[in-house]
């Protein structure tokens, strides 16, 4: 039963990560986020979450 939870649980905790990723880098100023050369926050939130 731990072995058919685990990936669902994974897959959730990912998601979240994935949405407070996106919240934060959406939150950064549009010339910052130049700067760092982030054109498209949900590839980079993505990217950074799952690789």
């Amino acid at each position: 039963m731990k072995t058919l939870i685990a990936p669902i649980l994974e897959a959730l905790r990912n998601q979240a990560r994935f949405r407070r990723t996106r919240a934060a880098l959406a939150s950064l100023p549009l010339d910052a986020r130049l700067d760092l050369d982030i054109y498209d926050i949900d590839a980079t939130a993505r990217r950074a979450v799952w690789g």
